[in-house]
């Protein structure tokens, strides 16, 4: 079973360790978007001021499937990702309102791609938009599956009694 994470720092089961925060952005494009994602837009987003773009998001995509070690297929024109058999995707559980097997849930709510956001401001945009419905999605993935076991009321006293 291998688990890749994209919220909080990103990381793929035992997959090498990549340099770069460029093929975790990718990847979070990719999986977040709610469908194929034209290369021009991965392009737009994430190497607006390159001299060869389309190289430099070839290489970025060679990168990305190296970060997780090949239990993501991602590729094509549309650019598309589909999980290998036995991955677990944390956001793709959040997104399909799954509760998560192989990761807590209590972590639903870490921010997407936490301390590895590219520096460029075309992604950022999209990046907050993304936290934000992640966010949402992942607080409702709680709710579901998180009970409380505190009789408090939400004030956090006991209810007083008469």
């Amino acid at each position: 079973m291998t688990v890749v994470r994209l919220l909080g720092p990103p990381r793929a089961g035992a997959a090498e360790p990549v340099r770069g925060r460029k093929p975790w952005a990718l990847l979070a494009l990719v999986l977040c978007s709610s469908g194929p994602v034209p290369r021009c837009r991965a392009v737009g987003l994430l190497f607006p001021g390159a001299e060869d773009p389309g190289a430099a998001l070839r290489w970025t995509l060679s990168r990305a499937r190296r970060a997780t070690g090949n239990a993501l297929r991602l590729g094509g024109d549309p650019l598309r990702v589909e999980p290998a058999e036995g991955t677990v995707v944390d956001v793709l559980d959040v997104l399909a309102g799954r509760r998560p097997r192989y990761w807590p849930v209590a972590e639903a709510t870490l921010p997407l791609l936490e301390g590895c956001e590219p520096d460029v401001p075309e992604f950022a945009a999209w990046l907050h938009g993304r936290r934000v419905d992640l966010s949402r999605a992942g607080q409702r993935l709680q709710e579901v599956y998180c009970s409380s076991t505190s009789s408090a009321s939400p004030a956090g006293r006991n209810p007083a009694r008469r």
